[in-house]
């Protein structure tokens, strides 16, 4: 990578995280000429990343507003999450019938790092390890623009999650994940197509409905004479 690519990518690598993690909330508006001193990029590295962020639904341009960070939302949340769950259960499926030696051997890694874990306090360290594990599967199934937009949807999830207070109420969900995932592992190595894509499915099932229902009780607080 040259370094001009590497600028543009670098930038824009920054700032998608700065979103996704909540140090950039929905609704600011970027100050271009901080971001371009504070990252020591010139103005067309940092447009070029801006479209980038646009295309991941990440900050909306508006002319004479400038740009702006996106809102999420719960409709958000179930549509993401909808064509998520079908797409990771299509990646499984191309996956189990591409995947070789090398891959399996990084998911056994993966298990064994997340069976070490606490889940009542390794709750990031549970997601990065999530994450490495379905990311073995999308290369694995061989097909780049699958892993594009899967790529896109996680970085939505990733999102979502971490507008989430209370995250340690979550552990439940946690151990859950990691039955699933250890799951799903043992389907590849049994050979049976069917079980991993219908594992994987149930995986992304299980997230919605936990954080729906999370998000939900969020929002019934939130309103006068809430529940």
């Amino acid at each position: 990578m040259n370094s001009k690519k590497y600028r543009r990518h670098k930038i824009y690598e920054e700032l998608k995280n700065l979103i996704i993690f909540g140090r950039y909330p929905p609704g600011m508006v970027l100050n271009e000429k901080e971001i371009c001193r504070t990252y020591k990029v010139s103005r067309t590295p940092y447009r070029e990343a801006l479209f980038r962020l646009e295309l991941d639904g990440l900050v909306l341009i508006k002319p004479k507003v400038g740009v702006v960070v996106t809102h999420t939302d719960l409709a958000a949340l179930k549509d993401i999450f909808e064509l998520r769950t079908i797409l990771e259960g299509v990646a499984a499926q191309l996956a189990f019938k591409r995947i070789k030696t090398e891959s399996l051997a990084a998911l056994k890694e993966v298990v064994e790092k997340i069976e070490a874990l606490n889940p009542d306090a390794d709750i990031f360290s549970y997601l990065e390890l999530d994450a490495q594990f379905h990311r073995i599967i999308h290369e694995a199934q061989g097909n780049d623009l699958l892993k594009e937009i899967l790529e896109k949807l996680y970085n939505q999830c990733m999102r979502l999650w971490n507008t989430i207070e209370a995250r340690e109420q979550m552990s439940d969900l946690i151990k859950s994940s990691i039955r699933d995932i250890k799951k799903v592992y043992t389907a590849f190595l049994n050979n049976d197509a069917d079980e991993v894509e219908r594992l994987v499915k149930a995986h992304f099932s299980s997230y919605l409905l936990t954080l729906v229902s999370h998000l939900t009780g969020r929002m019934e607080h939130a309103v006068p004479g809430g529940a």
